[in-house]
């Protein structure tokens, strides 16, 4: 994949930070070795509209309409969850977001992964970096060209690993698939994982399907959670 610099040297100002800056996307267009300490110096315009693999900077497609509803739904939807789930104690503090920035992990090839819709624990005064182990939930609502990157088709001749291999890597200990029907006019099948923790992959728990299961969703883990499918129409 070739990569672009979202702007020339001439249109840079020329401030010390910002030539560093565009030397350090420069190499990112490289895709390979890139670390933590660069990817925090890297235009936010730039970090925006890609994701870090093992040290290789890829970019991250935007969504189709319907993506961009199901992850706005979903979202909706684990915010009043984590909500409750705080007011009754079953944890201190949550936050529920769309697409943020996760640090999986440094060192071997750093990663860091967005997740369609998150829920995590809330950060520590001062911190300003979400890493997976603060990860309740992870989301990923899958297009046919995010199929091989999301649900765990590694290829290990190719040495590729999909963020549902490193998702449970990193310890995160909740996993959802969505899909969305053909049309892209409503969610299909919702599927939800499990780390195995012993084993370290994800194990499938339940799924529900449009127009098969009453339920949209309904579980306790990692807090209750309970939708119909109209709860997330769009």
């Amino acid at each position: 994949m070739n990569y672009e610099p979202p702007l020339p040297p001439a249109e840079l100002e020329t401030s010390p930070e910002l030539w560093a800056a565009f030397d350090l996307v420069e190499k990112a267009g490289l895709l390979e070795g890139i670390t933590l300490e660069m990817w925090e110096h890297i235009p936010e315009e730039v970090c925006r509209d890609h994701e870090l693999d093992r040290g290789r900077l890829i970019r991250r497609e935007s969504g189709s309409p319907g993506h961009q509803s199901a992850s706005l739904s979903l979202g909706a939807l684990l915010k009043a969850a984590a909500r409750l789930a705080v007011e009754a104690e079953v944890y201190p503090c949550l936050r529920a977001s769309l697409d943020l920035d996760t640090r999986l992990w440094d060192v071997p090839g750093a990663t860091v992964r967005k997740p369609d819709v998150l829920v995590y624990r809330c950060l520590e005064p001062g911190e300003r970096r979400l890493w997976a182990s603060s990860v309740l939930l992870a989301v990923e609502i899958v297009s046919p060209s995010s199929e091989a990157t999301d649900t765990g088709r590694d290829r290990r001749r190719t040495g590729f690993e999909s963020k549902m291999t490193q998702y449970a890597r990193a310890g995160i200990r909740h996993y959802w698939i969505v899909r969305l029907k053909p049309d892209d006019s409503a969610i299909a099948r919702i599927q939800q994982w499990r780390l195995d923790t012993e084993l370290g992959v994800y194990v499938e728990v339940a799924a529900w399907a449009n127009g098969e299961t009453a339920d949209a969703i309904r579980t306790e883990e990692p807090f209750p959670i309970q939708a119909t499918w109209a709860d997330l129409e769009f």
